[in-house]
Formats: structure tokens, sequence, C-alpha cells
């Protein structure tokens, strides 16, 4: 059961996930790391200023659940605004935080279906090619 909530989680499916742990544990209730994961990826966390606790949420979610994600770091070598498509600020102080798992990577910009690094680089706009770099949470504790 493990195993297919995680498949869930990992194709984005947090809901699917959900039912099916409320179906295997006959409860109403859900695990806090689940709902933290469905809250994560809410439209409102698609700002500049949340990411390390949107992070810290999606790899709490996938740890839950059995899973290996790694917190990376993403800044710019000349300049400390960051862009997702040039239409939202991600960051105005040169760093943004978020999760690698499975060959994906999330944040509330992706949404819970993740991306291919590749892709998720193309939709970023910053200054000069981007720093990424694998971190650890004390990282994104301010």
């Amino acid at each position: 059961m493990r195993l297919k909530m995680l498949a869930a989680v990992a194709r984005g499916d947090i809901a699917g996930a959900i039912s099916m742990w409320q179906l295997a544990t006959n409860r109403d209730t859900v695990p806090p790391a689940l709902t933290a994961l469905q809250s994560a990826f809410s439209l409102v966390n698609r700002a500049a200023g949340p990411c390390a606790r949107v992070a810290k949420d999606i790899y709490q979610g996938f740890k839950s659940l059995g899973g290996n994600p790694q917190y990376l770091r993403i800044s710019s070598p000349k300049g400390d605004l960051l862009s997702w498509n040039n239409r939202t600020m991600m960051s105005n102080n040169n760093r943004h935080f978020l999760v690698e798992y499975e060959g994906k990577l999330y944040d509330a910009f992706t949404g819970p279906a993740g991306m291919p690094r590749a892709e998720y680089l193309k939709n970023l706009v910053m200054r000069g090619e981007p720093i990424v770099e694998q971190v650890t949470e004390e990282v994104l504790t301010p």
C-alpha cells in the first residue's frame, strides 16, 4: 500500500494517495505529512517567501511514505531576483529551495506532478546560469 501511495504522490495525485490511505486504514483522518504535502502545492505558495516551508512540507510528505527526497537550493551568480516564466517573483534574495525526488523537481510552481530538471530550468528566469546545489534542512532554517 505504501508503494502505491508513494507512486500516486509522485504522479501528482495527492488526493488519490489520501484516499488510498483512508481506505487502507479505514479512517477519515489524514496523516499530517500528507496534509502538509497537499497544501504545499497551493497557489498561494507561488510567491517569493514561502519556498523553505514548502520544500520542508514536500520533503516530509515523500519521506513519510518511504521515499528518499533531497533538498536543493537554486541561486544566481549575477543578481538577487529569480522569477518563474518572467511572470511570478520566486525570490528577491538570490535563493529558492525545492525538492528533488526520483528525477523530478518539486515546489509550489511545479505543482504536485513535479517537473524534470531541464524543463524546470527552462521556466526559471535569472541573470546568469543557475547554480543548483544539494543542501541539508539546516540551510532552509533562517
